[in-house]
């Protein structure tokens, strides 16, 4: 009797700890059964959701925020349109901070994706400008890279056929007479080039004129749009390009002044050029 109730009580204890480890083994044996996950829809709306939130930080004007939220979105884009979307806010936004190199950067970016894109929200006409002149750039660059890829093609580079090219026959170039001597009254053709100094200085000083007054008329413009501006950094950075234009506009008018001086002494100043005439003259004689 006692040797049966030892049994039982070492069956109750082994069926106990059986019943404590099971769940553990259940535990361990779950992830195997699970679905794979689906991350695509998971980072589609990880990428809204960072969007959604950079673009109410700078709504509410919290630009660096609104910077990180950018880069978080712009790591989980999925498609250009997104990149597009998320290169065209930081651009925004690093205008906004005074940033202008960062902003044009970033819109080069967006732009390269697509070049037809549109800013999402309104701006300041000074960043809508640089999104302009962003854009021209851009399509300057597609255009020059596709021309000169049409050029670099076999065949664009013609060459005339063997066939069409001169055949030089040996022995019939031999009998060809050398030309005569040149007269010695030929140097006298070296008198005119003192003639085209003055006209190559008053060509300088008319483009340079014109160019000074071309980069002064602009610094006049920005300093007048300067004035009408309503944001500070507008109104900082017309008046520093007034100022560079201003200083070119200046330098070219020197350039311009001496130019002409140029031009009018050497037309005034009596040259020698009687005198390659007589020695040519007398150079004929025998």
């Amino acid at each position: 009797m006692k040797a049966y109730a030892l049994r039982a009580e070492r069956a109750r204890v082994l069926a106990l700890c059986l019943m404590a480890t099971l769940p553990s083994l259940a535990s361990a044996a779950a992830p195997a059964r699970k679905a794979p996950a689906r991350k695509a829809p998971a980072r589609r709306g990880n990428f809204q959701s960072s969007f959604s939130t950079a673009v109410r930080l700078y709504e509410n004007l919290e630009y660096e925020q609104a910077l990180e939220h950018l880069s978080r979105a712009k790591a989980l884009a999925q498609d250009t349109e997104q990149e597009v979307a998320v290169a065209l806010y930081q651009g925004i936004v690093h205008a906004e901070l005074g940033e202008r190199v960062r902003s044009l950067a970033a819109f080069r970016t967006g732009l390269y994706l697509n070049p037809d894109a549109k800013l999402p929200v309104k701006v300041s006409p000074k960043v809508e400008r640089d999104f302009e002149e962003v854009r021209q750039s851009v399509l300057n660059d597609l255009g020059a890279s596709s021309t000169s890829t049409q050029a670099t093609e076999p065949g664009a580079t013609a060459q005339a056929p063997a066939g069409d090219r001169p055949v030089q026959t040996p022995g019939l170039t031999a009998g060809v007479e050398p030309p005569p001597p040149t007269p010695a009254y030929v140097a006298s053709t070296k008198a005119p080039r003192r003639s085209v100094l003055p006209l190559v200085l008053l060509g300088t000083g008319a483009v340079a004129g014109g160019a000074a007054g071309f980069f002064g008329l602009q610094s006049a413009t920005n300093v007048r749009f300067a004035r009408e501006a309503a944001y500070y950094d507008e109104r900082a950075s017309r008046l520093k390009s007034a100022e560079s234009q201003a200083f070119v506009a200046n330098i070219l008018f020197s350039t311009a002044g001496a130019a002409a001086l140029g031009a009018l002494a050497t037309f005034l100043i009596p040259g020698s050029s009687s005198a390659p005439d007589s020695t040519s003259a007398g150079g004929g004689s025998p």
